[in-house]
């Protein structure tokens, strides 16, 4: 019967235009931003830091680049190109002033911390702007198509852009239970939040690059399991990692009732674990030169 209820609920969430949002996301964000290293970054900065150093064997350390860190977060990987490059300009966009608080900790006073949607944020870019871009764990949260276009806009002929993202068939535990608990909760649920563009797998991912003729450098596939003693902890790391974020917002995962809810269905499913998967890659905006070689061997 509460599924019942629960379509009904979704339609007319959609048709009145009640949807979660980018602000809301960023609300999502800065809840968990306390935290986020701890829940999230101290199992899963390996592989923004395998991300990182692939870039940094394409780039000059002596040089001083103009760096753009897209979701920023809590400045990570700003952290780590300023290591790496001690002579570049970070700037550092992200839509929660929670994990920009978090970055200027991080950072100090050295970059530019700006708190905005990213895709706001690029189409005010001039053309040409940066030597690089990472976007980590979020380009999901917009249209993917458009941030790459307008990251290959703003991207210096030769440029990289490097981006890191969870594939479709992510957390498939809480994914399976997910509307289960929206059932249980369909009085509480006040905004839709829909499906995300995660990319099915690693070809699909390359393609959305391709497409606006960046060439890859490298890119791969990957998966991170958690695994917990019992399924309250589960629950716990689901809400404070902002895997959820957005979800969270259709339905206050928070909620003393919804939180236990979400700790039974784990528990009445044996799950004390999921697994994030993901994908990334680096891809270069090819120069002036490539260009007109590949113009060349096009005319040939």
């Amino acid at each position: 019967m509460s599924k019942l209820r629960l379509y009904p609920k979704v339609a007319r969430l959609f048709l009145g235009g009640h949807i979660v949002a980018g602000e809301d996301i960023g609300s999502s964000y800065s809840l968990v931003s306390p935290g986020y290293e701890q829940w999230f970054l101290s199992t899963m900065h390996r592989y923004n830091d395998e991300m990182i150093g692939e870039l940094s064997k394409h780039l000059d350390p002596s040089q001083s680049l103009q760096i753009l860190d897209l979701a920023a977060g809590t400045g990570y990987n700003a952290q780590a190109m300023q290591g790496l490059f001690p002579a570049s300009r970070l700037t550092l966009v992200d839509i929660s002033s929670g994990m920009l608080r978090e970055a200027r900790q991080n950072l100090g006073e050295d970059a530019s911390l700006i708190t905005s949607d990213m895709l706001h944020y690029l189409a005010d870019c001039a053309d040409g702007t940066f030597d690089v871009v990472i976007c980590a764990w979020a380009i999901k949260y917009r249209n993917p198509l458009q941030v790459i276009r307008h990251c290959h806009r703003v991207l210096k002929p030769g440029g990289y852009l490097a981006v890191i993202v969870n594939t479709k068939d992510t957390l498939p535990q809480v994914a399976h239970i997910y509307p289960r608990l929206l059932a249980r909760h369909v009085h509480k649920i006040t905004k839709l939040m829909l499906p995300l563009p995660n990319p099915r797998n690693l070809a699909a991912f390359d393609g959305w690059f391709q497409k606006y003729s960046f060439t890859k450098i490298k890119s791969q596939a990957g998966f991170q399991d958690f695994n917990f003693p019992t399924s309250r902890e589960l629950a716990e790391f689901i809400v404070s990692t902002g895997a959820l974020a957005g979800f969270d917002i259709m339905l206050d995962l928070r909620d003393p009732a919804v939180f236990a809810d979400l700790v039974q269905l784990l528990t009445d499913h044996h799950f004390t674990g999921t697994t994030h998967r993901y994908v990334y890659g680096i891809y270069q905006k090819p120069s002036c030169s490539q260009r007109n070689l590949r113009r060349r061997k096009a005319n040939e």
